[in-house]
């Protein structure tokens, strides 16, 4: 069995397989945990790009599925940290999405009593006064408190999914990269590498935003959009909760959202997008540090000590797709929400491989876009259609 890419997936997905007795070879181009996997915003809750409504008059009874599974996600997560006792700064603190506009209040109030009416869940909606209590900023409308969330480091809980598949006997490959795959006439497959060739009865295909031209009809379907983070200076106390009291995670309902939180030690985690055009980390860092002091005038000052970026990988129907395609299995396309579903993944491609099924929610068409291969060459107008509709 061979799994290319690894992050959450592709590690949950060994781990499960080698804990059944299977032989797993992992094979990731860079450093083990190098993508989207280590470099998050530590972000866990239920749900999608999609929102609930949108899935239940998408897909009628699937997408009521669909929001489900996510919401299976989550708890899979919690109970893998606590079962497998992995040491990464989890806590339940819940999270508000935000209505950067008055009239995004009634999509929130909307979302809230479909996730009442059909999950059974509890979401709050605050309107600009109760959100005072949440969040010391002038630039949001209202909000939607889900208490079912949390926040963790996203090194760390990689670090311990790395460990359970290492101590379960998978064989882990870092700077190995899967350059070639071909069908054995015997069945099975042949995983090339610079270091020699792989038989293996079983692929999985596990890169999200990283993915290449190793299985040309997936990566056609991934579309790599980058997303960058700052950390600052550790806040003092009183600063931490004059900005968040509460401690929540934070986006707000902006096509080029932000999403931010404090960390453990008291860093304020700001993250987001300018534009889907290409951009360096210095530009993103100013750009970034001026809107969390927009949105935080009482940040103005704090220095910004790291920042980063990478590929979050986006489908077109802006959902995460598991299935298979010429005899691999491919589980990816998280959409940047993808720290809890990237492990529910991993587990039930593990659990198909070794014999299992798929519910039926997920066996859907997974889109394309004619005449896009490898470059996006399409995303610099989506890009300015999306700002322009932020503006208006």
């Amino acid at each position: 069995m061979v799994v290319v890419g690894g992050g959450y997936t592709g590690m949950t997905a060994a781990a499960r397989l080698a804990q059944r007795g299977r032989s797993v070879a992992l094979l990731e181009k860079h450093e083990l945990g190098w993508g989207a996997s280590s470099r998050n915003g530590g972000m866990v809750h239920p749900g999608f790009k999609v929102g609930p409504a949108d899935l239940l008059k998408r897909y009628g009874d699937q997408g009521r599925q669909l929001y489900q599974a996510s919401v299976d996600a989550f708890a899979l997560l919690e109970e893998t940290i606590t079962t497998d006792r992995i040491e990464c700064d989890y806590a339940r603190t819940g999270h508000l999405h935000l209505a950067y506009k008055p009239r995004d209040m009634e999509q929130l109030e909307a979302e809230a009593r479909v996730l009442a009416e059909e999950w059974g869940i509890s979401a709050r909606i605050l309107d600009r006064d109760a959100l005072a209590a949440e969040i010391a900023s002038p630039v949001y409308h209202g909000g939607l408190l889900y208490e079912r969330s949390g926040g963790l480091h996203p090194a760390k809980y990689f670090a311990g999914l790395a460990r359970l598949a290492f101590d379960r006997g998978a064989h882990l490959h870092d700077r190995t990269p899967a350059v070639a795959l071909a069908r054995r006439r015997q069945g099975g497959f042949t995983v090339e590498t610079p270091r020699g060739a792989i038989a293996a009865r079983d692929v999985l295909l596990a890169t999200n935003g990283y993915s290449d031209g190793l299985v040309p009809s997936i990566r056609r379907r991934i579309i790599p959009i980058g997303s960058y983070i700052i950390a600052t200076e550790p806040l003092s106390d009183d600063r931490a909760r004059s900005a968040i009291p509460n401690r929540r995670m934070l986006f707000d309902s902006k096509n080029f959202l932000y999403y931010w939180r404090l960390s453990s030690d008291n860093r304020m985690l700001f993250g987001g997008r300018a534009s889907f055009a290409p951009t360096t980390i210095a530009k993103a860092r100013d750009w970034l540090y001026a809107a969390m002091v927009r949105v935080h005038p009482q940040l103005a000052g704090i220095m910004v000590e790291h920042a980063w970026g990478g590929n979050v990988g986006f489908t077109f129907d802006r959902l995460p797709h598991i299935g298979r395609t010429e005899g691999i299995t491919y589980a990816l396309g998280y959409c940047g929400t993808g720290v809890a579903m990237s492990t529910y993944f991993g587990q039930l491609a593990a659990d198909w491989i070794a014999g299992g099924e798929v519910p039926g929610c997920w066996q859907r068409p997974f889109p394309g876009l004619p005449l896009y291969r490898e470059t996006p060459w399409f995303l610099p107008a989506v890009g300015w259609y999306y700002a322009a509709l932020d503006r208006l």
